[in-house]
């Protein structure tokens, strides 16, 4: 009799580039950092001093949702390139639920977290943009094993000795989608006024994939 281990259940996240990507930096760098001075951090957040706009951009100063529609249709162009890349072109219809732009200077970090949302209002995926990202000095964002806690709980006849943590090989312009569900963080990386680490993050709804309509 031979006897097989079968593993089961991958999680896959998707990675693509964004060609142009100094061009857009040039544009929002430094409208980001001054823009985000004094944005109050999300009731419930564990971070030190993260500069977020989750919460809202400042009036009149708007990057994704003001009446200049400019540096939106931008992002637009961008980002759709990479989600056609994503979803294989298929035909697919999706809303973005939520977008914002985090700020890192001073040793900033974000705790695990995850951005299903309310359980009646859930996200599909959740993208991240790294406008700003030297790879030799800022962290890249960690994903956790959403098995890791059960799998702590039981016992694996053998073991496979895998890392319940990931950190994605990141360059500055790589645009990365993954499950809202899969848990994440930014560990602190030292103080860097000068290459400020600056990221674009965004949740996905999917309405429609392959014929298929999700509610």
């Amino acid at each position: 009799m031979n006897s097989k281990r079968i593993p089961i259940f991958p999680i896959s996240y998707f990675k693509d580039n964004i060609e142009d990507n100094q061009y857009i930096k040039e544009l929002l760098l430094d409208k980001i950092v001054k823009d985000s001075e004094d944005l109050p951090i999300p009731e419930r957040w564990i971070t030190n001093k993260l500069k977020t706009s989750f919460l809202g951009e400042k009036p009149g100063k708007e990057i994704f949702f003001g009446e200049d529609r400019s540096f939106q249709s931008i992002l637009e162009q961008r980002y759709a390139k990479c989600l056609n890349n994503f979803f294989e072109d298929i035909d697919y219809k999706i809303i973005i639920d939520k977008i914002w732009y985090n700020c890192y200077i001073d040793g900033e970090f974000q705790e695990s977290h995850d951005h299903i949302g309310h359980v009646f209002d859930s996200s599909h995926f959740s993208c991240i943009h790294f406008l700003s990202f030297d790879a030799t000095r800022h962290k890249p964002v960690r994903f956790y094993d959403p098995s890791s806690q059960i799998r702590a709980l039981s016992l694996e006849l053998i073991q496979n000795n895998y890392n319940t943590l990931h950190y994605p090989d990141i360059e500055e312009g790589d645009f990365i989608m993954f499950p809202s569900y899969l848990k994440h963080s930014v560990e602190p990386s030292p103080s860097t006024p000068d290459y400020p680490r600056i990221t674009i993050a965004m949740n996905i709804k999917v309405l429609e994939y392959d014929g298929k309509v999700f509610n």
